[in-house]
């Protein structure tokens, strides 16, 4: 019984120590060293068991440390793992660091957990990481039935090793240091360093024992060296001396400008110390100071910044001396320094203006420096001021006049060598050469190659500032002459050069355009063709004449294609004068420029002044590029205008306006044009007296346009905004695929002006398989624009009709698209008027203008123009017959979609007709023919019909009457004269009738105009209509009656007469000529024979229709012969002969009849 209390007692206890125990293990450090100098402890303060289920031994120990480097634990020569222990765990042969209690609390401690049939003592090893090893031996006995643990450290019992020491002599110009002294066993690695003073190096190096044996070195390194200890105490003796001079190599050295372009900072890699020992630095021999401050270092000194250990010399000279020097290209640098040979280098910088150190191979820089100018100095005239200058700002902008375009070009470039294109730079501020700017300067001599006086003054002086690569003159020039300047410049290197020369030219004032407009002046291109590269002077009010008949008249030479007035954009050349514009608007314009055939001239930088006339002839055109126009342009049938526009690029452009008017007349084009007026806003030279609400560009006759063309009117003066095109009594006819786009004058820059119109129509059209695009001038408070007035026809295939908007606040009225009589055709239309916006409302319309001078075209894409898609049908025209009135024919138009709809006239389509060929146009449809009436569609409509309108000729017989219906033979033609009406009406011959006769009883008609009726005898007369009397027919008889006193010579061929006949060829019978004047009887016309007589009209074929009445009876013909007394025997005779003769001519005349009708 006492047994098991002890034994409940002892669970009981291990309870309660598993209850109270917090287990903190600590993980041993592992390492790789297994032992280590450190003493472990040297006692077991406590050993006590704990656990339900195993033995667990905890170890108290003093020193935590050293637990907690345990890295390897044994237990009776068997290895236990390091793992945590579990109070209730079942786990054996693992040891760790956690937490025991005790009497005294708890306790950190070392814990291993034994198997069951483990045997005592326990000998327990432990190794701990940079420790000794310490071996525990653990005993357990029992005591009144408890088990009592007793661990106790296990002494080793190997003797202390023996120690030696290690020591140093000190030593002169230098130290020797020794990594370990003391406690030093026979064996150990001592380590040597020696370090020698500066410039001196170790010259022998001695280990002695004491016993007076000499150890062996080892070299590990320049400074470093070893021996193995002795079983002895050791001296070690360095002894040092001077080194030999230090050789720097260029490799090391570098060169570079600091952070402010100041200082050239010159480095020395791998040679620590060395500026510190230079003694003296020589430039190119000379000796330069020493600077004692970094930032003010002046020509011919250097800095040593020797803790950066860098040399440092002044790149800038900012002594007030220019004799002192500052490093060049080329210059040659010495140096000596303590403990160190001479070091010796050349100093270069490159093209780029990268500084370098070479070798000098004595040849001092390798570089040359070269200078051209290129460019132009516009000429000057004399007295001329502000050649080249720029106003001030302070008003919040600047203004320049810049007659120099000259660009000063440098290179640098090997000796020896001629620079390439790549190499030449503009020499400005971001050039690599930087030059001196107080040693660059200009030169500008008198040309006496040229005639010029050598000691002529050009009055002028060169300005070239180094920021800028730009060369210019100043000054008023003086003398007339030709000058040549040319610019001499010094780089920092010192380097020198002197550029090419250009000619500056200084003119009177008083030349002659026709003088200075001759090949002499031009250069020729490789086409053969000329360019006045720029006009000289710059300013020509003299014309002069080289055109017969006509004074200050100037023709361009035909192979003149290019005339500069300057090179610079808004520099210009100007010609003519300012005449008054009211001296214009009457035509007395003084001066006139003609453009010839064959010349195809660009003006370029122009100013061409309100006293010049410029004319384009026949097969001339001229192209406006970048110039002012203040006068008139005159273009010829067969001439040609352009502007604003690159033939060579094929885009359009800005700069060229017309301030003046451009009149296209009849036969001449219009090709890719930008047009805008500022007629308004800019004076005419010096003048300001025009304002102007009338057209830029007028049309008179037919004008073709190639291309598109732009026109926009300039902003509103004292009137209207001004019109942009005007035609009249014309078409303006556009090319497959053209564009006209035109702008009324704007009504903005003054506060209610109202907008300009677009085009203006005069009794015009304008029609081709182009587009048409025309908006009404924009406005402020004002009224809108309209797009197209007047009376005239658009009958182009697309037609954009936009007028301009206006303001509520003015109660202004918006623009029209059309007002007038205005007719629009095309088969794609967009027709809008303008609307009235409120006060505060953006204008709709804003993306529809056009930015002239900013946007080279309007925008095209904005101009849309739906398709029309409603059509016309005609009905066929009834004829109408001639009645000498205004006939107008019945036109009937409907819907082609719905035929019952009848379409009007001049809302849904208008009429044109168009008259016979043969006859001449009139005013009026009066005559008889075919006349062609084309209808057109219009508004809502679209589409062209062609129907044909006849005036048939009026069938009538005319009253014929004449003069007289008889008359005496007496040898004289006895031709009557006759009248030939319609009514009252008297017409006119060859107009409405021919006239034709017989005689007797030949059936054949002879012309009546010219006849002679000399014969005796009955003679026809035969009238037929024609025109407008086609089919009408007259008759009169005209009889010459015998005169019986005439010895029976009546009619015979003996009366000395041929009457009128000429001659006799194709006429047999000699007494039957009856005054007929054709030569060939067998050609004349018969009443009958239906031709037209040179009538044209399709009336004049009808068959003439028989003759109803005439003026003289025929029937009684035969009473015209007295019967002969019967008593007289040759008068019955001749009565006989008589008798026949009429029976004969009547029977001829009845059959003729017959035949007629």
């Amino acid at each position: 019984m006492k047994k098991t209390w002890k034994k409940m007692a002892s669970l009981f206890l291990s309870v309660l120590l598993m209850l109270s125990m917090v287990v903190t293990p600590a993980m041993a450090a592992e390492g790789t060293t297994r032992s280590g100098s450190k003493d472990a402890p040297t006692e077991v303060k406590s050993c006590i068991k704990s656990g339900l289920w195993t033995e667990i031994l905890n170890l108290e120990f003093e020193d935590t440390t050293w637990m907690n480097a345990i890295d390897s634990v044994t237990v009776n020569d068997t290895v236990y793992k390091n793992k945590t222990i579990s109070s209730f765990g079942s786990d054996t042969g693992i040891w760790d660091i956690g937490s025991a209690t005790g009497a005294y609390g708890s306790y950190t401690a070392f814990r291993i957990a034994n198997a069951d049939n483990v045997s005592y003592p326990l000998t327990v090893k432990f190794t701990a990481n940079g420790y000794k090893d310490l071996t525990v031996e653990i005993t357990k006995t029992t005591v009144s039935y408890s088990d009592v643990y007793t661990a106790t450290v296990v002494k080793d019992s190997t003797p202390a090793e023996k120690t030696y020491s290690a020591t140093a002599d000190s030593a002169e110009n230098g130290k020797v240091t020794l990594d370990k002294t003391s406690s030093l066993k026979a064996g150990d690695t001592v380590t040597v360093t020696t370090t020698p003073n500066k410039h001196y190096e170790l010259d022998t190096l001695t280990v002695k024992g004491e016993r007076g044996t000499t150890v062996d070195t080892t070299k590990k390194s320049d400074n470093e060296y070893t021996f193995t200890m002795p079983a002895e105490n050791v001296t070690v003796t360095a002894i040092f001396k001077k080194a030999a001079p230090i050789k720097i190599n260029l490799d090391q050295v570098s060169i570079s400008l600091d952070s402010f372009n100041r200082n050239w900072n010159v480095s020395f890699a791998n040679a620590d110390g060395y500026v510190e020992d230079i003694t003296e630095v020589k430039v190119n021999g000379e000796t330069w100071k020493k600077a004692s401050y970094a930032s003010f270092i002046y020509g011919g000194q250097y800095y040593q910044n020797t803790s950066d250990n860098k040399l440092l010399f002044a790149e800038t000279n900012f002594s007030s001396s220019d004799d002192a020097a500052v490093l060049k290209s080329g210059d040659v640098i010495t140096i000596t320094a303590d403990g160190y040979e001479d070091l010796t280098m050349k100093f270069v910088v490159d093209p780029s203006g990268k500084a370098s150190l070479v070798e000098d191979d004595g040849q001092g820089d390798p570089y040359q420096l070269y200078v051209k100018i290129a460019g132009t100095f516009d000429s000057a005239i004399k007295g001329q001021t502000n050649y080249d200058t720029v106003s001030s700002a302070s008003t919040g902008g600047s203004s320049s006049n810049k007659n120099s375009d000259v660009t000063v070009y440098g290179a640098l470039v090997k000796k020896g060598t001629e620079p390439t294109d790549s190499d030449w730079k503009e020499l400005d501020n971001m050039s690599n050469i930087n030059l001196d700017g107080k040693k660059c300067t200009v030169n500008i001599v008198p040309d006496t190659d040229k005639g010029t006086s050598a000691d002529s003054d050009s009055g002028m002086q060169g300005v070239y500032m180094t920021i800028s690569s730009a060369l210019s003159l100043s000054g008023t020039p003086k003398d007339p002459g030709k000058y040549l300047v040319s610019v001499s410049i010094t780089d920092m290197q010192g380097r020198t050069a002197t550029s090419n020369t250009l000619q500056f030219n200084v003119y009177s004032g008083e030349e002659k355009l026709a003088d200075q407009l001759v090949k002499e002046n031009f250069k020729q291109y490789a086409n053969g063709k000329y360019a006045w590269d720029i006009m000289e002077p710059w300013a020509i009010s003299n014309f002069g004449s080289n055109v017969d008949g006509e004074d200050e008249s100037v023709r361009v030479p035909a192979d003149l294609e290019a005339w500069f007035g300057s090179q610079v954009s808004g520099t210009y050349g100007y010609l003519g004068y300012d005449l008054a514009w009211k001296e214009v608007e009457k035509g007395n314009i003084p001066q006139t420029l003609y453009i010839p055939d064959g010349c195809d001239l660009t003006i370029t930088n122009m100013e061409i002044l309100s006293s010049v006339r410029i004319v384009v002839e026949k097969g001339g055109k001229l192209t406006l590029d970048d110039s002012v126009v203040q006068g008139i342009i005159e273009v010829k049938d067969g001439g040609t205008f352009s502007m604003n526009y690159s033939a060579y690029d094929e885009e359009f452009k800005v700069g060229a306006s017309i301030c003046g008017q451009l009149r296209l007349e009849d036969g001449a084009t219009l090709e890719n044009a930008a047009i805008y007026s500022h007629a308004n806003y800019l004076a005419n030279g010096n003048l300001t007296d025009r304002t102007t609400s009338e057209p830029v560009v007028t049309v008179t006759g037919n004008v073709t346009i190639k291309g598109n063309v732009y026109i926009e009117g300039d902003d509103a003066g004292n009137e209207i905004g001004q019109t942009a095109l005007r035609v009249s009594n014309g078409t303006l006819h556009l090319e497959d695929g053209s564009q006209l786009v035109a702008y009324g004058g704007s009504g903005k820059t003054l506060l209610y002006r109202e907008g300009g119109v677009a085009i203006d129509l005069d009794n015009a059209t304008i029609d081709g398989n182009g587009k048409v695009t025309a908006i009404g001038g924009d406005v402020l408070w004002g009224n809108g624009g309209n797009a197209v007035t007047g009376n005239g026809t658009i009958a182009t295939k697309s037609a954009f009709l936009q007028g301009a908007t206006a303001n509520e606040s003015n109660k202004a009225e918006a623009g029209k698209a059309t007002e007038g009589t205005i007719k629009v055709t095309g088969q794609y239309r967009h027709m809008e008027d303008g609307t009235v916006m409120g006060a505060t409302e953006n204008d709709p319309l804003a993306e529809l203008y056009w930015k002239t001078g900013i946007d080279a075209q309007p925008p095209l894409d904005k101009f849309e123009t739906p398709e029309v898609t409603k059509l016309i049908n005609v009905v066929d025209i009834e004829s109408q017959v001639y009645n000498g009135e205004v006939l107008k024919p019945v036109v009937k138009v409907t819907d082609a979609a719905d035929t019952e709809k009848v379409l009007t006239e001049d809302v849904d389509y208008f009429v044109t007709y168009t008259q016979p060929a043969q006859r001449s146009a009139a005013d009026e449809y009066v005559n008889a023919g075919d006349y062609t009436v084309t209808v057109t569609g219009m508004g809502e409509y679209y589409g062209t019909a062609t129907k044909t309108f006849t005036i048939e000729p009026k069938q009538m017989t005319f009253d014929v009457a004449a003069d007289s219906d008889s008359a005496i033979y007496d040898g004289q033609s006895k031709t009557p004269t006759l009248t030939v009406k319609d009514g009252d009406t008297v017409l006119t011959e060859g107009v409405d009738y021919t006239v034709s006769y017989t005689y007797g009883s030949d059936s054949n008609t002879a012309d009546f105009a010219g006849a002679k009726f000399v014969k005796a005898g009955e003679y026809t007369i035969f009238v037929t209509g024609i025109g407008n009397y086609a089919g009408s027919t007259g008759k009169f008889v005209f009889t010459v009656k015998q005169n019986n006193s005439d010895n029976n010579n009546n009619g015979s061929n003996n009366n000395g007469s041929d009457n009128g006949n000429n001659s006799n060829a194709g006429n047999n019978n000699g007494s039957n000529n009856n005054g007929n004047t054709n030569t060939d009887q067998n050609k004349n016309q018969t009443v009958n024979n239906n031709k037209t007589n040179g009538n044209g009209s399709a009336a004049s074929n009808k068959t003439n229709q028989t003759v109803n009445k005439t003026t003289a009876a025929t029937a009684n013909n035969t009473s015209a012969a007295k019967a002969p007394k019967t008593a007289d025997t040759s008068a019955m005779v001749l009565w006989f002969v008589m008798l026949a003769i009429a029976g004969g001519a009547l029977t001829t005349t009845m059959y003729a009849v017959k035949k007629r009708g």
